[in-house]
């Protein structure tokens, strides 16, 4: 039995991670199936996601993965470090995955793996938090930390390269079993702002959807149908506005104690009061990102710290989830093969699988949810995110919350799929 994981974030699915897909299916064509854990509501860079997660799962079984399953809030919305911790914790509490694919900017697996290597040595770890110390962001102290061995500093300028050295540290740390697969990127750099044709980057499809009138002719070439016509109506109908997060940071922070929000994942050393003078000045929430931003403090760090405010997610919170690790399985989609590997997933793992958040934690139980089990807890931040990114968009008739809806299922597996 072969079953592969990938962790992704589909922010939207396009043709390069079909691409990827294709390409593990090429690679291992006996595989048993390819599970996908998939951020929820909110990136791993604090932004709210174009579309919601259940269609975006959707998307990603109809791009060729066969169950997604969400990776949780307090993970999925967390340093490059923390992501992959959870993610990998996911992966192993399932008890059927035996490899963990993902995207680089390199070809060379060896060379992430020394890298990974050379981060958990001691001396590595001491220039490391002495160059934190002195005001660096992780990303630039450990480039910086690294600067002495023989790894060139910009292979971990690139995101899915640090991504990729995080997943094998993780692996090396609790999931050895898990033999990782490396698919160098096609085409087109993860950050790269301008829209290609076929396979351009997740961020490009993001940035063409939000400047003017999109060009659809080329968006179309770069997704899959379904994807295309759910971005259009989407777009008719309105996207998610990151400016309504403004409106609620400020409320946020002109009601809270100073004492609670030095509580919040992620304060310290008085970041708190930068963000209340930027919310004072600015108007607009990209303004609001520049004008916190520091050396010590990147625009994605300042980011995360804003929906931890605005979902209450604090530090003591996240210590005890990085400690228990993932406390349940959530399927957001699957197709036949997918509904399979779910049974074996039942037989495999001590995990409860939520396919009713009801079942587990009801809004009443969420409002006290510091009182419930870690799992009701954790679970509670996945529904505050739901709910926080619809505050971000225009009012909906049905809005789709966890407490309502079902995980999608496609009774069929598409074609090219069959083993």
């Amino acid at each position: 039995m072969h079953t592969i994981g990938i962790i992704a974030e589909y922010n939207p699915f396009h043709n390069g991670h079909r691409y990827q897909i294709d390409e593990l299916r090429r690679m291992f064509p006996a595989t048993d199936g390819i599970v996908a854990l998939m951020s929820g509501s909110f990136t791993q860079r604090g932004a709210p996601c174009v579309l919601d997660k259940w269609t975006r799962a959707r998307h990603a079984v109809a791009g060729g993965a066969d169950l997604v399953l969400e990776l949780p809030f307090v993970f999925a919305c967390r340093s490059a470090q923390d992501f992959a911790r959870g993610a990998v914790s996911l992966l192993r509490g399932l008890g059927i995955i035996d490899r963990l694919a993902f995207g680089t900017e390199t070809s060379d697996i060896n060379l992430l793996l020394k890298a990974a290597i050379l981060i958990d040595t001691e001396r590595v770890q001491d220039r490391l938090h002495k160059h934190i110390g002195a005001g660096d962001s992780y990303a630039a102290a450990l480039s910086r930390a690294l600067a002495s061995t023989d790894i060139a500093e910009d292979i971990l300028r690139a995101p899915n390269n640090i991504l990729a050295v995080e997943y094998l540290r993780a692996l090396r740390q609790s999931a050895p079993e898990i033999v990782p697969v490396a698919i160098p990127r096609k085409g087109v750099r993860h950050n790269d702002a301008m829209l290609h044709a076929h396979i351009t980057s997740a961020s490009s499809i993001r940035a063409a959807l939000s400047g003017g009138t999109p060009p659809w002719s080329l968006l179309r070439d770069a997704v899959i149908p379904p994807v295309y016509t759910d971005l259009k109506a989407a777009y008719e109908t309105g996207l998610p506005s990151e400016d309504m997060l403004l409106q609620l940071l400020r409320y946020t922070l002109l009601t809270e104690r100073s004492a609670a929000l030095r509580e919040i994942c992620g304060i310290t050393e008085g970041v708190e009061n930068r963000l209340c003078r930027a919310a004072q000045v600015t108007h607009s929430y990209d303004n609001l990102l520049t004008v916190a931003t520091t050396k010590r403090y990147p625009r994605s760090r300042i980011a995360r710290l804003v929906i931890h405010l605005l979902t209450r997610f604090k530090e003591a919170q996240a210590k005890r989830f990085d400690v228990r690790g993932a406390a349940y399985i959530r399927p957001l989609a699957f197709n036949t093969r997918g509904q399979a590997l779910l049974r074996r997933i039942k037989k495999c793992s001590q995990l409860p699988v939520v396919t009713r958040t009801a079942a587990f934690l009801t809004s009443d139980e969420r409002s006290t949810m510091e009182q419930g089990s870690l799992l009701q807890e954790m679970l509670s931040f996945d529904t505050l995110a739901t709910e926080l990114r619809l505050l971000t968009m225009p009012r909906e008739k049905h809005p789709r919350t966890d407490f309502i809806t079902s995980p999608c299922a496609l009774t069929s597996i598409p074609k090219g799929q069959i083993s």
